[in-house]
């Protein structure tokens, strides 16, 4: 529910397999850590599952993944000196290489703070999102699917930094 529909907080969703393996292992898990899901949670994922609601959520937020991923596209051709990706071909995250003008990645970490404190915009480094992995330097994890304008604004604030903050942050190091 979290990102098609845009209900981040609804913590309500589902598995397809036709393991059956997979299946009874999930739900083994699933009655381990969670039993049941809050009445609140069930009732406004209902509503949102509804028809004529589905569609309408479905389109809308289509609508905005497309729109914001133009505007992702071309900030990353504008920089694309220093801003590397493969663009999604599903979903509402990006992942997003940064690196120096030698083509060194950057220290995520060091970007991501440096980007908040200066202009408000937070991202998450890739090296702290999946374990602390190495193969992850210079990469940040960018959600492209919020309000058109909070986008904008954000990529703004954003371009502001590449052109004055982004070449005294730290390349990753060894």
């Amino acid at each position: 529910m979290s990102k098609a529909y845009s209900l981040a907080g609804i913590r309500l969703g589902w598995i397809a397999s036709n393991s059956s393996q997979i299946i009874e292992a999930s739900a083994s898990t699933r009655d381990y850590t969670v039993i049941s899901v809050s009445q609140i949670d069930d009732s406004v994922a209902s509503f949102a599952l509804s028809s004529p609601v589905v569609d309408r959520l479905l389109q809308r937020n289509l609508s905005l993944a497309k729109q914001n991923l133009a505007a992702m596209e071309a900030f990353i051709k504008e920089f694309e000196w220093a801003v590397k990706w493969v663009p999604p071909q599903a979903g509402t995250t990006a992942f997003v290489k940064f690196t120096d003008r030698h083509g060194r990645p950057v220290d995520d970490v060091a970007f991501c703070e440096q980007l908040q404190e200066k202009t408000g915009v937070l991202m998450v480094p890739g090296s702290r999102c999946f374990g602390g992995g190495v193969d992850f330097k210079g990469f940040v994890r960018i959600g492209y699917v919020p309000e058109n304008e909070v986008l904008v604004n954000g990529l703004r604030a954003l371009r502001e930094f590449m052109h004055d903050g982004y070449e005294q942050v730290p390349v990753a190091a060894k």
